[in-house]
């Protein structure tokens, strides 16, 4: 996978980011995982909708526009579940559960997410 940084207002949230960027990149996230790293964060592009079958602990998930405004944030999914299409989401950004209130990310911020540090 591709490695990346996500960055808010011109500064780094996470150096820690990957992109999932082909079908089976996407499809498997991070399913069979034990657990991520507190900075890790994987983007799904495209991506409007999630589940967390497979998932061996819970996440947030950060839902993106095609510019990358913060259009919806799910927190603390437990594994098991499928989550409802949020129709102007292009991306998703999946981190540990409670991580997206540490990176002070709201809904209507914008996220670059930058495949060149």
């Amino acid at each position: 996978m591709k490695k990346a940084a996500l960055i808010k207002n011109g500064r780094i949230v996470t150096a820690n980011a990957e992109i999932a960027d082909s079908f089976l990149k996407r499809f498997r996230g991070l399913m069979l995982k034990k657990s991520i790293a507190p900075d890790y964060a994987l983007v799904i592009s495209p991506c409007n909708q999630i589940h967390s079958f497979n998932m061996r602990f819970s996440f947030d998930a950060v839902y993106l526009s095609a510019m990358g405004e913060v259009v919806e944030i799910h927190e603390n999914i437990k594994p098991g579940k499928v989550c409802k299409t949020v129709k102007p989401a292009k991306s998703v950004i999946e981190m540990n559960a409670f991580m997206s209130k540490r990176f002070g990310i709201k809904t209507g911020d914008t996220l670059e997410v930058k495949t060149e540090l």
